[in-house]
């Protein structure tokens, strides 16, 4: 697939934020800018610190308690249609 454009240049739509290939017609755009591809694609270039956070809730599940659940009969959902009984 051929890159259109000049590869490494970017044009950003200043109101919806759009990314484009650069482009010499839409860079005479008065509502396009050139911004670098650091803030075309942020998350191309996320530091080391920041990729990975701790879960702030414990998400670990107890085995023995889900072992020792069982269904109970009649706990399903019941449905109850309009219209009377059926003769």
């Amino acid at each position: 697939m051929a890159t259109m454009g000049h590869p490494g240049r970017w044009l950003r739509h200043k109101l919806d934020g759009t990314i484009y290939n650069y482009n010499d017609v839409l860079c005479k755009n008065p509502a396009v800018e050139e911004v670098p591809e650091e803030l075309a694609f942020p998350e191309k270039f996320i530091p080391k610190a920041q990729v990975g956070r701790k879960a702030k809730v414990d998400l670990a599940t107890d085995e023995k308690i889900v072992a020792a659940t069982e269904a109970k009969k009649g706990t399903g959902l019941t449905v109850s249609a309009p219209g009377g009984k059926k003769k």
